[in-house]
């Protein structure tokens, strides 16, 4: 069995735990991951996420555990994605059960949208990223390192369009409220497409009761398993436009935004942000106001404009590897 190098921690978010895996395979180092929650439960992410001292000791004890079994293997890199379930504690204890490591932390969320202790953690590492334009002005410790997308989207094939807008994506927070604003505002004759993940059948049935939008959104877009990874970029490379919700707690590109930089598809986009960003076209990306979105048909009818290899190179997962394990 050849010697694990890199322990990697994060969540399993869409399975990108298992493509950095195999991208850092690729340069040849032998990574380990696990999941950065002792669970992947609903109760166990609520409880990490909203009340943690209630489930530190069974993190602390989930950790400790990957530290002793990960402590026999010569760790070069342990990289830490959000590491929400963490404790301070728990990184001391990663220090010393891995003394010639660099311990790098990325957080691809906002400090706004995570457990407070989050700000404390960031001394404890060699190395600190955040994808959070706003946390990495505001924090100077932070170096601002925006998300990737997995080369996958970069080969969408020669598909046929037949979707003028899309949108997948988990139904949090006022993301159902926006969605339903810009359906009203795509101008007739265009296809809308809307595909939310709910995580329960219960919690819909809930939301439509408490919530108007709900109610107003057909029940066909709605889901109730998360869809499989192949599947969703089959709809997106049938689509000429891609809709993205950020968290307005949130100040990144999310990485519904990198990967169609990738996939070479235009995107609308409630991030204000995206017009400051470095691979910014009029053509391909349109930033609309989620309180009053505008949607002018001319930006719908536009083609993509091909962007720079060497930026394209920069967000994709090997290029966010350079910088994050360089």
């Amino acid at each position: 069995m050849n010697t694990i190098d890199t322990l990697l921690i994060s969540t399993n978010f869409f399975g990108y735990p298992q493509e950095i895996v195999k991208a850092l395979a690729k340069r040849g180092r032998n990574a380990i991951w696990h999941d950065d929650r002792p669970a992947a439960d609903n109760l166990t992410k609520a409880l990490v996420r909203l009340s943690p001292k209630l489930i530190q000791h069974k993190s602390d004890q989930y950790f400790a555990k990957i530290f002793a079994e990960t402590a026999q293997h010569n760790i070069r890199d342990v990289l830490v994605i959000k590491g929400e379930a963490l404790s301070v504690a728990m990184i001391r204890k990663m220090r010393e059960s891995f003394p010639k490591a660099r311990l790098t932390l990325y957080f691809w969320d906002s400090y706004r949208n995570m457990p407070q202790e989050s700000e404390h953690k960031v001394d404890l590492f060699d190395r600190v990223f955040s994808f959070d334009i706003a946390d990495t002005k505001a924090d100077l410790r932070l170096q601002y390192r925006p998300l990737f997308f997995i080369e996958k989207y970069a080969d969408m094939g020669d598909v046929r369009q037949d979707i003028d807008l899309l949108f997948i994506g988990t139904a949090h927070s006022d993301r159902v409220t926006v969605l339903d604003r810009i359906a009203r505002a795509v101008p007739p004759g265009y296809d809308f497409r809307k595909i939310l993940y709910v995580r329960s059948g219960l919690l819909h049935r809930i939301q439509k009761v408490t919530n108007t939008p709900y109610r107003h959104t057909p029940g066909q877009d709605f889901i109730f398993k998360p869809m499989p990874k192949v599947n969703v970029q089959e709809m997106i490379a049938r689509s000429k436009v891609v809709v993205d919700i950020e968290r307005d707690v949130q100040t990144g590109y999310t990485m519904r935004t990198i990967e169609m930089l990738g996939a070479s598809r235009k995107l609308l986009t409630t991030n204000p942000s995206i017009v400051n960003a470095d691979f910014y076209d009029p053509q391909n990306q349109c930033h609309i106001d989620r309180e009053a979105p505008v949607i002018d048909p001319t930006f719908l009818n536009a083609p993509w404009r091909p962007c720079d290899p060497a930026l394209l190179k920069h967000y994709g997962l090997t290029g966010w590897l350079d910088d994050v394990l360089s």
